[in-house]
């Protein structure tokens, strides 16, 4: 957690405030079990099925993918291979550009997961 938080302060994006340990969640048997990311190869209504159980609406689904934006996809954790911007070290809104505009960089990654924020109005209007 901590490293994800410095991490996103060093790439020019926002000061996170910082605390240890877990607010959402009373008890360890309520947390999401280790490795259970969703499945990139699937829609919204898997997002939803994983992260509303963690109390996520779907604007924090959207919001969430688009840290996106920095890193990169490696084939041998995730069976996939590229970054979804330009440039992966910057803490911006390329990811949400680079959805809208998929025709511009076909190098880039875009996921069925990613793409999905764009199949309803409703969080297309938060890519947007």
């Amino acid at each position: 957690q901590l490293a994800s938080v410095q991490a996103v302060e060093f790439s020019g994006g926002p000061k996170i405030p910082f605390r240890l340990g877990r607010k959402d969640v009373d008890a360890p048997a309520a947390c999401t079990p280790d490795g259970r990311l969703p499945d990139a190869t699937k829609r919204m209504d898997h997002l939803r099925n994983i992260f509303y159980r963690m109390g996520f609406t779907d604007k924090e689904i959207v919001l969430l993918s688009g840290a996106h934006c920095l890193g990169r996809a490696h084939k041998d954790r995730s069976g996939f291979e590229g970054a979804w911007t330009e440039n992966p070290l910057v803490f911006d809104n390329s990811y949400f550009h680079t959805l809208l505009n998929p025709d511009q960089k076909d190098s880039l990654l875009r996921l069925a997961s990613d793409m999905a924020l764009l199949d309803e109005a409703g969080t297309r209007a938060l890519v947007e």
